[in-house]
């Protein structure tokens, strides 16, 4: 719900969704109508082996489980200076006692 509403708060856009979804995502985004999968990883040195594996799962799944064509996927690596940030951190961050999370996630957003 948090994303839901941070989205919406913040984009100025109508076309953009947040959804929850169980098992596969290609299964998912070809009942949605999806043309394309965008993924944004930190590097590929830091996120690569697990992307590479997800990669394989949505080629390999529609054309095997499916059967149909899997959706081309898009990667967005984030800038540098954010590559130390992962969901690791953040979620150490708001469990933290003592210091209010949002004062603490704020260093971390751009």
């Amino acid at each position: 719900e948090l994303l839901r509403r941070m989205i919406r708060e913040s984009l100025k856009t109508s076309n953009v969704r947040v959804e929850v979804v169980s098992g596969y995502i290609w299964r998912f985004a070809k009942k949605e109508g999806a043309s394309i999968f965008f993924r944004g990883i930190r590097t590929w040195e830091k996120d690569g082996k697990e992307e590479r594996t997800l990669q394989i799962l949505n080629t390999w799944g529609p054309l095997i489980l499916g059967p149909t064509w899997p959706v081309p996927t898009i990667y967005l690596e984030g800038k540098p200076e954010y590559n130390h940030i992962s969901s690791t951190l953040i979620r150490k961050i708001c469990n933290e006692g003592g210091k209010a999370p949002k004062d603490s996630l704020a260093s971390l957003v751009p």
